[in-house]
């Protein structure tokens, strides 16, 4: 019995090293983020132009980069406002990429494969921010429900051109 149990112990720990090892390869060796996994540094052409929107609807999910220790990139959900970019950071306090946007604001938005150099800064207004929450109301995502996106622990950043 003790075999067969150190047998499924050293299966179950190969098991989650080679996982790893793949997971920490698409995040280092990637070209942006793999669905709803953290990548590298993106590429792309540049774009100093203005954000094209999203077509007919209001929200999309776009490729943010920042800047830290070393570059990396996620998914996100960005959304207009005013015509202004917006994305949200549910439950921002247990994230690290929050706290790096607020270091370094300079951040790189990749939507259908044109990278967009902005300017990220948090919005703390209460009134843009109940006005954001509304925005987000009907936004729904694998990870995220539009309860999350109305809670104190949404932080929500307006992402500006930055000037060639």
């Amino acid at each position: 019995m003790q075999k067969v149990v150190l047998r499924l112990a050293v299966g179950i720990g190969v098991t989650l090293a080679v996982a790893a090892v793949i997971v920490g390869g698409i995040r280092f060796f990637s070209d942006g983020p793999v669905e709803i996994l953290p990548g590298g540094p993106m590429s792309g052409a540049v774009s100093f132009e203005s954000f094209p929107g999203f077509g007919e609807r209001s929200s999309d999910f776009i490729e943010l980069q920042v800047e830290g220790w070393r570059p990396s990139s996620r998914t996100v959900i960005g959304f207009l406002h005013n015509e202004e970019l917006y994305i949200p950071s549910v439950r921002a306090e247990s994230k690290w990429w929050p706290q790096q946007v607020l270091d370094n604001p300079e951040v790189i938005v990749r939507y259908r494969g044109i990278l967009y150099p902005r300017r990220a800064s948090r919005i703390t207004d209460p009134a843009l921010i109940l006005q954001l929450r509304e925005a987000t109301a009907e936004v729904e995502t694998l990870v995220s429900t539009p309860e999350m996106f109305t809670a104190d622990t949404t932080w929500f950043f307006r992402l500006e051109p930055i000037a060639d």
